[in-house]
């Protein structure tokens, strides 16, 4: 009996042994051999699996004996696929195993407009990316401009500002266009009386990427980025020669023809983009006066690279941009303006931009920066018994240090910032001439105080010669536990010095701001939590839910006096912005799908009363399907609803649904595309009548919603 019961027991253990197998893995990135918590282990055609630990370890139980497969799965990683022969003769000794980043994770985003150059994943402030894909996929859809693409972001508004010459402005976090500071390759030389018309007419065939800091950023480049901060990088020479064309043409007789060359030798290289847009005049809802005014638009803009040893480099680039629009009554568009269709304004508008910049790598910590640009800026504008030209000179030079460490950067640097503006030619108007200068001194510390959690601190010194100094301090902080979640946490304070046509365009009726009058202040705090996770092995998802505040006081508003003139003053009112911002992107092959909602509650803030802050949709739903088939086709359809919109008057206005649908063939490096936008054809007009008055004298409605009507185009990308 004895012998029975030993041999029973023997049978057990070697079932147990047979049946019970266990092996432990440590799980590493192949391209810096960290290890990955959150990888998926699993055990080929059953669901017995497990996860990686914070070390990238993780042990699997219950291995069946004999020749098993075990599927190592990540985001943003391939799989893998491991076969042993179970039992194996050292199972207690971890086995590494090296997953590849995917070819998207593999082209790292890298962000300067922070000024040192980390991996989009690793800031401890939040920075939206629209990369060198969307560019492309722009560049066909809405070749002219970057209005479009903006747009489609659940945060930003864009709205036309001007119902006659059509100009477009972007509002950020429910706040007012002048909140939002735009930036080129990370000059900031577009505020004042040049940031008045065809900021966003920069062509996406010209871009590499468009980077947007949502909240407070002043503390990075001055006053003015209070809402947020938007810098258009442009294209830079690739290894191999590249030549690109693009033309285009739409229903709403728009056509755009554009250029883009390139090459890198040894030590020098070139970029160059050329392109020209003509747009007819178009009465859209047939009342006698121009939804879509006529517009000209030339741009050239070519830059010479040198590479003169490994760590220096120089770049030098030159932008000439030319604009000629004409709106207001139909006829006097298309024919000549008479006295009984009297109202016709023309602008004619040249900007010229000549930009330097140099890094040096010093030695292993440090690199100097140093960049330059001057701008010219000369706008005519002719109304009915007006005729004004004036100019204005604006120039950037800025030189920082930064040093890095494994741990640490720390970034130092001056600038000096210049605004002049001179009226050139015109009646006598009230409002004069000025200057502004603007040194600045700043400093940015970044510091990863362990594996997981980093500090962000920054502090801004200016002297304004007409508004004194200010002191901006800023801190972030970010916290990673595991490499599937991560947390961002910032505050930011920021200023805006009073300036006339951030209000309205130049006229007789317009008078210097107050002598006592003070420059806005900010506030800000921006949080966001960011999610990563693989669904069912096929579906990667990504999730992020951001909040906001803002608070500004000291606001500047316009106002007309006892003698008819319009002035600047500080209102009697503070602005409030709270709102939270919530994105998800799934991914399944060749399928992407993205769902956005925003709700921001903009208001001013009276002693007795709270006013909805003008142009703000409070809800704002996006989405966007996109499938490509082998990268031969690509369809896609987008559409966003904006709900709970305000006047002036604090009057609540209609809301709308913008849709579009996009389809493109590739034939090899070449590509066609065909696309509409507004498919419902949402049009304020059907709504209201936009113009009220009489012909000889018209009143234009404020603007909330499109007014073009339904476009189609059709464009090709040719690739030489």
């Amino acid at each position: 009996m004895r012998k029975l019961y030993l041999s029973l027991l023997l049978w057990l253990v070697c079932l147990a042994a047979n049946g019970q197998n266990s092996l432990t893995w440590i799980v590493r990135d192949s391209s810096n051999n960290e290890p990955l918590p959150g990888v998926t282990v699993l055990l080929e055609n059953t669901t017995n699996g497990t996860t990686t630990d914070a070390r990238g370890r993780a042990t699997l139980q219950n291995i069946p004996a004999g020749e098993q497969t075990i599927i190592f799965s990540f985001l943003s990683y391939g799989k893998k696929q491991a076969t042993y022969n179970f039992p194996l003769a050292n199972p207690a000794k971890p086995i590494t195993i090296l997953l590849v980043p995917t070819h998207a994770a593999l082209d790292e985003v890298l962000i300067s407009s922070t000024r040192t150059n980390a991996r989009i994943e690793d800031l401890p402030i939040r920075v939206e990316v629209l990369g060198q894909e969307e560019m492309n996929e722009e560049s066909l859809i809405v070749p002219g401009n970057i209005t479009s693409l903006l747009g489609d972001l659940a945060i930003i508004t864009v709205q036309r500002a001007n119902p006659v010459n059509g100009n477009d402005v972007i509002r950020m976090q429910g706040l007012d266009a002048r909140y939002t500071q735009i930036l080129r390759d990370g000059l900031p030389l577009y505020g004042g009386f040049s940031g008045s018309l065809g900021v966003l007419s920069i062509p996406p065939l010209d871009l590499k990427q468009v980077e947007i800091i949502k909240g407070s950023a002043s503390t990075l480049y001055g006053g003015g980025a209070i809402g947020g901060l938007i810098n258009f990088i442009s294209k830079t020479p690739a290894d191999s020669a590249q030549t690109l064309v693009l033309l285009n043409a739409t229903t709403l007789r728009e056509y755009n023809l554009n250029a883009y060359a390139s090459r890198k030798w040894n030590k020098v290289g070139f970029t160059l983009f050329a392109g020209a847009n003509h747009k007819q005049a178009n009465d859209v809802n047939r009342d006698g006066f121009a939804e879509v005014p006529y517009d000209d638009n030339m741009t050239i803009h070519p830059r010479l690279f040198f590479y003169l040893k490994p760590g220096t480099d120089l770049n030098i680039g030159y932008t000439g941009t030319y604009n000629y629009r004409q709106g207001g009554d139909i006829q006097a568009i298309q024919k000549r303006a008479t006295s009984d269709h009297p109202y016709l304004q023309t602008e004619k508008v040249f900007r010229n931009m000549a930009e330097l910049q140099f890094r040096h790598q010093l030695n292993e910590q440090n690199s100097l920066t140093v960049k330059s640009a001057g701008n010219i800026f000369n706008r005519h504008l002719k109304l009915p018994g007006f005729d004004f030209e004036g100019t204005q000179y604006n120039s950037y030079t800025e030189i920082n240090n930064l040093w890095q460490t494994k741990k640490q950067s720390l970034i130092t640097g001056l600038n000096l910032t210049t605004e002049t503006f001179r009226k050139n030619t015109g009646p006598a108007v009230a409002f004069t001439d000025y200057q502004n200068l603007i040194p600045g001194v700043f400093v940015q510390h970044d510091w990863q105080l362990t594996p997981t959690f980093s500090l962000e601190t920054g502090l801004r010194y200016d002297h304004h010669n007409r508004f004194g100094n200010f002191v901006l301090p800023r801190i972030s902080f970010f916290y990673k536990p595991v490499n599937t979640l991560a947390a961002r946490l910032a505050f930011g304070t920021g200023y805006k010095a009073p300036s006339l046509f951030d209000f309205t365009d130049p006229s007789l009726y317009l008078i210097d701001f107050s002598r006592n009058i003070k420059p806005e202040k900010s506030k800000g705090i921006n949080a966001d939590i960011n999610y990563k996770l693989l669904l069912f092995n096929t579906i990667n998802v990504n999730i992020n839910q951001a909040f906001y505040y803002t608070y500004i006081n000291q606001v500047n508003i316009l106002t007309t006096n006892s003698a008819g003139l319009q002035t600047l003053i500080n209102g009697d009112y503070k602005v409030n912005s709270v709102g939270t911002d919530t994105y998800v992107r799934l991914q399944y092959d060749e399928v992407e799908l993205y769902l956005g909602y925003n709700h921001t509650a903009a208001y001013q803030q009276y002693t007795r009363q709270r006013v909805n802050m003008p142009f703000n949709p409070r809800d704002k739903f996006s989405t966007t399907l996109a499938y490509e088939v082998e990268e031969s086709w690509r369809l896609g359809v987008e559409a966003s609803y904006s709900a709970n919109q305000y006047l002036f008057n604090n009057q609540k206005v209609k809301n709308y649904l913008f849709t579009a649908a996009v389809i493109q063939k590739n034939f090899g490096r070449n590509s066609l595309v065909l696309n509409c936008e507004n498919i419902f054809d949402v049009r304020q007009s059907k709504f209201e009548p936009l113009v009220e008055g009489t012909v000889t004298n018209p009143i234009f409605k404020p603007l909330y919603m499109p007014v073009e009507g339904r476009a189609i185009n059709i464009s090709l990308k040719l690739s030489i």
